[in-house]
């Protein structure tokens, strides 16, 4: 990147350095990028794990109420599905999320997302519209990008690196007219 202080704002939008940007070219992680996605992975982790241990003990509290009333098929279809959802959450936490770095090179076009809040059973009175802005290169598109990027980037061609599975944006470089 040249130096701009539009390349220091998307800089700071999207926390890279330029040495996170040199090992993103080569196909890796920074230590910095690594690190970062560790703990985020360890914080899900744990919140899942709180999660669980919640499903399982309701879900054993239950399962006892339901032994002692014996013919409350309620009761047994609660047990079922607070069990089942704890195996759900216990089967996630050792999933594994592939953090490889990819790479797309193409002109940055944003566009606008508006969503209705709720379910389609929700009152329409109920129901609210959220916008948001979803930025495209090449054939990938990333959620939830700020606005404030759309003056410095939109119509240019860049290169975004960012993760496989979790498509998190972990550098960009502008590419020059020369190349």
């Amino acid at each position: 990147m040249e130096g701009s202080i539009q390349d220091d704002q998307i800089k700071t939008y999207f926390a890279f350095d330029d040495t996170d940007l040199l090992a993103n070219r080569d196909g890796k992680l920074s230590e910095k990028q690594s690190k970062r996605i560790k703990e985020a992975d360890r914080f899900a982790e744990r919140f899942i794990l709180i999660f669980f241990f919640v499903f399982l003990i309701s879900g054993m509290f239950v399962g006892v109420f339901a032994i002692y009333t014996r013919d409350n098929i309620a009761l047994w279809i609660g047990t079922l599905i607070l069990l089942l959802m704890a195996a759900w959450l216990f089967r996630s936490i050792h999933t594994e999320v592939d953090d490889t770095v990819q790479k797309v090179q193409g002109e940055v076009n944003f566009v606008k997302v508006e969503n209705k809040t709720g379910t389609k059973t929700t009152a329409a009175s109920q129901r609210t519209t959220v916008s948001g802005y979803e930025m495209c290169v090449g054939r990938e598109v990333f959620s939830n990008i700020d606005p404030a990027l759309i003056e410095s980037m939109n119509g240019e061609r860049y290169t975004v690196y960012f993760t496989k599975t979790t498509r998190q944006i972990l550098s960009v470089e502008k590419i020059s007219n020369g190349t």
